[in-house]
C-alpha cells in the first residue's frame, strides 16, 4: 500500500521514522523500522493511530481488562501514555462553576474546573496539592461565573474571593453527605447522631427555597433539642489515660457531632 504523502511514516511501536522496505506482491510500499525492525505496509498512519487510540482509551476508561494479546495491545498502545491534553482557555462567562482537586495514586493533584449546566471541562491544572495560590492560577484561565460550588475548604474560598470577587459560594451537597457520614458513620451511636445523619441524607433532595427553609427549620429544631448534649465537656483530670489530656485541659465530647452540625 502507498501512503498518501512523500513523508515517511513513524513507528506505531517506537515512534522512529521508518525507512522504505521494497515493495510486496502487488506492488505496496512496505516500510520498516530502523529502531524495533518492524516491517509492514502503511496506509495511512494518522488513520492507525487514531484508531490505536481509540483502542487505548476504550481500555482506559472502562472497567473490563486488557483485550486478548495483552501483550502486543500494550505494545501497540504504548505510545498513547505519551500524550499530554492540551486545553485551550475558553472566555465564555458561566452562570455556575463547580471545582475540585483530585490527588491520584502516584502522586501529585489535579485541580479540575467544570461547567456546572453542561459538565464540559472548562480548564483543568497539575499541581503537588490543593492551595490558594494554584487554585487563582486555575481561577485566572476562567472568566469569573456568578456562582462557584466547591468543597468549601480554606483554600479554594480564598482564591476565589481574590480571583473572583463579585462570586458567590455555594458547597457541594455531596460533600456535605460525605463530611457528615465521615463524622456520624454509618451507624451512629447516640440517638442525636441518629436524627442529624437522616436530616444529612435529604440535604441532596432540595430543589428550591421553600424546601431549603423547611431543612434548615428542621436543623434548627435539631439543635434546641441537644443543646445540652453538643455542650458537653470531658476535662483531662476525669480522662488521664486520653491522649488529648497530655495538651489539653478540656474538650467537647462529642466533637464529631459537633463538627457535622456546624
Amino acid at each position: 500500500m502507498r501512503t498518501r504523502s512523500n513523508r515517511a511514516p513513524e513507528c506505531g511501536l517506537c515512534g522512529a521514522r521508518m525507512k522504505k522496505n521494497g515493495h510486496d506482491r502487488l506492488g505496496r510500499q512496505r516500510w520498516m523500522c530502523p529502531g524495533c525492525r518492524t516491517t509492514g505496509a502503511v496506509r495511512d498512519p494518522s488513520r492507525r493511530r487514531r484508531a490505536e487510540l481509540a483502542e487505548f482509551l476504550g481500555w482506559l476508561l472502562a472497567p473490563s481488562p486488557q483485550p486478548s494479546g495483552s501483550r502486543a495491545f500494550r505494545k501497540r498502545t504504548s505510545w498513547c501514555w505519551g500524550l499530554r491534553p492540551v486545553l485551550e482557555p475558553d472566555a465564555a462567562a458561566r452562570h455556575v462553576v463547580m471545582a475540585d482537586g483530585t490527588y491520584l495514586r502516584g502522586g501529585g493533584c489535579l485541580l479540575v474546573a467544570i461547567d456546572g449546566l453542561s459538565g464540559e471541562v472548562i480548564a483543568w491544572r497539575w499541581c503537588a496539592r490543593e492551595s490558594t495560590d494554584e487554585y487563582i492560577a486555575l481561577f485566572s484561565r476562567i472568566p469569573a461565573p456568578d456562582v462557584l460550588v466547591c468543597d468549601g475548604l480554606r483554600g479554594i474560598g480564598n482564591a476565589c474571593r481574590r480571583a473572583w470577587p463579585g462570586t458567590r459560594m455555594q458547597r457541594c451537597l455531596v460533600h456535605v453527605q460525605r463530611d457528615s457520614r465521615r463524622d456520624l458513620t454509618s451507624r451512629p451511636r447516640l440517638q442525636a447522631g441518629r436524627e442529624l445523619k437522616r436530616l444529612a441524607d435529604t440535604i441532596t433532595g432540595i430543589h428550591d427555597t421553600e424546601q431549603a427553609a423547611a431543612w434548615a427549620v428542621q436543623l434548627h429544631e435539631w439543635h434546641n433539642r441537644w443543646r445540652d448534649t453538643l455542650a458537653e465537656r470531658t476535662y483531662a483530670r476525669d480522662a488521664p489515660g486520653d491522649p488529648r489530656a497530655a495538651g489539653q485541659e478540656w474538650w467537647w465530647t462529642h466533637q464529631p457531632l459537633r463538627r457535622c452540625y456546624r
